[in-house]
């Protein structure tokens, strides 16, 4: 199980990069072996039609819980601590009750553009979930949601070859999440052929957004929220693994 950060944005390539240092499409051509997790069965691609392939911008976004979860899922009450914010980073301090007793947790996330924090309030009541799935073919996911306890969404994300948790967990609501399309042009790699896609964003059953990989964007009902597409590639399943996709999404309330 991962629930660490995995990958930056090369603001050049508008691909993912493997670690702090190597080009994640040169890790392709030499390596062809990014861990992924299955697409869920029943979410369906978007049906919008492409949009032209957008300049990949300078986006990252990447979070970790520490301690690091004992299990493949992580389901806690907690309450929030004084968020400490620095320049493209955000330490979420979260006072958690669990089976063993309270127990102090840290929700990192590190994004550029620069995370919002305006909606993590000191003493505010929330929920935390945290899932790592994996498939029999060794692909792995991570997903998490730190939400009020109304339900309402204050950071979500996932990484891995699905944008759903495979139990049906949907980090995203109020928003619909699924695969986008676009007409980015492919790139022959040692492994096959690769290239940027997008996701499909929707909220209230209202128009989709078409969110290309390396792209970010405030979203929702007068900006409630921000997104970040670190990543969204397609190609062959010996390179992206056995889904043929690899996401790195975030979001975050904004107000």
């Amino acid at each position: 199980m991962n629930f660490g950060p995995r990958h930056a944005v090369d603001p050049d390539l508008g691909s993912c990069v493997q670690g702090a240092c190597g080009l994640w499409w040169a890790a392709l051509a030499l390596a062809c072996e990014v861990a992924s997790a299955p697409q869920t069965p029943d979410l369906v691609a978007s049906e919008a039609a492409p949009e032209a392939c957008a300049p990949a911008e300078a986006v990252d976004f990447t979070w970790s819980i520490e301690p690091v979860p004992e299990d493949i899922s992580l389901a806690v009450t907690c309450v929030l601590g004084e968020v400490v914010a620095g320049a493209g980073m955000a330490l979420v301090p979260l006072e958690c009750a669990e089976a063993e007793g309270p127990r102090g947790r840290r929700l990192w996330v590190q994004a550029t553009p620069a995370p919002p924090t305006r909606a993590l309030r000191a003493g505010l009541s929330v929920r935390l979930w945290a899932i790592a799935a994996s498939d029999e073919a060794g692909g792995e996911g991570s997903f998490v949601r730190l939400e009020t306890a109304s339900g309402g969404l204050l950071i979500a994300g996932a990484r891995g070859g699905m944008l759903l948790a495979p139990d049906g967990s949907d980090p995203w609501v109020p928003f619909v999440m699924m695969p986008g399309t676009s007409t980015c042009m492919s790139e022959e790699t040692a492994c096959g052929a690769v290239e940027r896609s997008a996701i499909d964003l929707r909220r209230a059953g209202g128009p989709p957004r078409i969110l290309h990989d390396a792209s970010w964007a405030a979203v929702g009902d007068l900006g409630e929220a921000q997104v970040w597409v670190s990543a969204a590639i397609v190609g062959d399943s010996a390179c992206i693994g056995p889904s043929g996709a690899h996401y790195e999404v975030g979001m975050m309330a904004a107000r």
